[in-house]
């Protein structure tokens, strides 16, 4: 086997979950995570391990995060906020630059209460948006919601993103979106596998994240490896430009855009729908002592910002 298909078969192990002797466990203080931080030795990817299953994740965000059992003024999570509607909005903007307002059809993938689906649909009125959503509160109040704003047919799948695939009306789109969702989901092979094959050729796919790796520090490190929820890890996965790269490519898809990530607090990225049979995935790793040395520097700086604020 070439190395290059070495570093290939080790993108693969990463995302599955593998740990073993291949990863360098990162000690953390129980106040930065309750859970061990790993690092790949082969290729810089950060994961938190162990992980709860995907059903238990779904479960943590419908009934405890979510969840509508909660008083209002206790809400562990909304995007109902201004930083996440701007985060939507400047998302929406990144997408139809691509669109130019095209009329396509489109699919919103874990659409939460369907924020972004609102700021696309007043951008770009021709798009008929359809979205999945697991929660089964959730899904109806977003689906009443986009039915007020959208002029177009739609469709709304209420269960996983997996599940979608049996589901008619979710095939063929043009493009698709996937926003801060990805580093939540414990298989994300599975669900970049799914949202692959219900794409057209070419078809498009528009990704946010909150990453946060090798970049400049914009808040503590304990702030960064969620614990505020008192849940179990919800987020197995931190990316950085690399690693996220590295999933799309072993999944058959190409960046083609992406922001000034490096300058900003998010990394919003548009990926290409790539052929698999023709695709050669291009790998670049993240040096594994250039990730220890980011963390130690950004656990020593948050420290030192903690003391002097006391």
């Amino acid at each position: 086997m070439t190395k290059k298909n070495n570093l290939i078969s080790d993108v693969f192990e990463d995302f599955r979950g593998k740990v073993g002797k291949r990863a360098k466990p990162i000690i953390f203080s129980k106040k930065i995570s309750k859970s061990t931080v790993y690092i790949s030795k082969k290729t810089g990817t950060v994961y938190h391990s162990p992980n709860i299953s995907a059903q238990e994740s779904l479960s943590v965000w419908s009934e405890k995060i979510y969840s509508k059992k909660i008083d209002s003024n206790k809400i562990l999570y909304t995007s109902n906020n201004p930083i996440m509607k701007s985060r939507h909005y400047y998302s929406a903007l990144f997408l139809n630059d691509m669109l130019k307002n095209n009329k396509i059809k489109f699919c919103d993938y874990g659409a939460g209460e369907g924020n972004f689906g609102c700021e696309l649909l007043k951008i770009n009125k021709k798009i008929q948006f359809n979205f999945t959503e697991d929660s089964l509160h959730i899904y109806k109040n977003t689906y009443n919601l986009i039915k007020k704003k959208s002029k177009n047919i739609f469709y709304g799948h209420n269960g996983s993103i997996e599940s979608s695939l049996l589901n008619k009306n979710f095939k063929n789109f043009d493009a698709a979106s996937l926003l801060w969702t990805l580093c939540n989901c414990v298989k994300p092979l599975e669900i970049l596998e799914t949202i692959h094959k219900s794409l057209k050729e070419n078809g498009l796919l528009l990704i946010s994240e909150s990453s946060r790796i090798l970049v400049p520090f914009k808040k503590p490190i304990y702030n960064f490896f969620v614990q505020k929820y008192e849940t179990q890890n919800t987020h197995p996965w931190y990316f950085s430009f690399n690693s996220l790269s590295n999933l799309l490519e072993i999944s058959g898809f190409r960046i083609i855009k992406n922001n000034r990530y490096y300058d900003e607090n998010d990394l919003v990225i548009i990926a290409q729908k790539k052929n698999k049979k023709n695709h050669r995935p291009i790998i670049k790793k993240d040096n594994l002592n250039d990730v220890i040395k980011f963390f130690k520097e950004w656990e020593r700086t948050s420290q030192f910002l903690k003391n002097i604020n006391k």
